[in-house]
């Protein structure tokens, strides 16, 4: 996304003073993918390479997909340019990787930036091989801060987003920003041939007050303890699924 080229816009120096979200995320997908190792993978949308060095702990050749010209080359240092990572240009909707090329897909940050899911399903479809994995991540509409501002407003969560623009990171440009409803996330998760094999719930307690009360390792105890069990109620902020392509 040409967004994060911005010159005065430092993608890692927005991750450092959240240790807790990153943190989170690392236990969220160790504990979706443990036991697994992949032939290949893609890390969509992999940006500096915060989560692809992780990725690719599961995988013998992992492809880092990312729009950014900026955000690649200091993904090949952050990577160290590992030889078992491929940095190639793409987005979510158009990776230019072959048919049928790849046994996992990652998507972690990136459906909160794309209102109109259809076109990405399309394209993970396409590129991962009959019986791969998707491990996809969304900002959740459902989370319980949300339900909570629905009984006071009144105002119902929508079953698809509607699109917001926000210029809080990002100088210069604005980028839109859109939750997702797990019930429509569900659905084309289905209508893609995905069958759902885990869902967490994360960063459940991700709140600038707690961070600054609670010792991050207590907070990272509590969300290794509850982020299955919120699940099933779509708590938290970030759901993360691994879902199993049977067509």
């Amino acid at each position: 996304m040409a967004h994060y080229d911005d010159p005065k816009f430092s993608y890692q120096d927005y991750w450092q003073p959240r240790q807790y979200e990153h943190r989170t995320e690392v236990m969220a997908i160790n504990r979706l993918l443990r036991h697994r190792i992949f032939s290949t993978a893609a890390d969509i949308g992999g940006g500096f390479g915060r989560l692809t060095k992780n990725i690719s702990l599961y995988s013998r050749h992992t492809y880092l997909i990312e729009p950014s010209k900026k955000l690649r080359t200091e993904a090949q240092e952050y990577l160290h340019n590992d030889r078992k990572i491929t940095f190639l240009p793409g987005t979510a909707q158009h990776t230019s990787l072959p048919d049928q090329c790849l046994d996992l897909v990652s998507i972690v940050r990136v459906f909160h930036h794309i209102p109109h899911l259809q076109p990405v399903f399309v394209e993970i479809t396409r590129i991962l091989k009959p019986g791969g994995f998707l491990l996809l991540e969304f900002a959740n509409s459902l989370n319980f801060k949300a339900r909570i501002a629905s009984l006071i407003t009144g105002q119902p969560i929508l079953l698809i987003p509607q699109e917001k623009r926000s210029t809080i990171n990002i100088r210069r440009q604005s980028i839109p920003f859109v939750n997702h409803h797990p019930a429509h996330i569900n659905q084309l998760l289905n209508n893609y041939g995905f069958r759902v094999q885990k869902t967490l719930s994360v960063s459940n307690f991700r709140s600038p007050f707690l961070k600054k009360l609670i010792p991050i390792k207590f907070m990272l105890f509590l969300e290794s303890l509850f982020s299955s069990l919120l699940s099933v109620f779509y708590f938290g902020p970030s759901i993360f699924i691994l879902a199993a392509k049977d067509r």
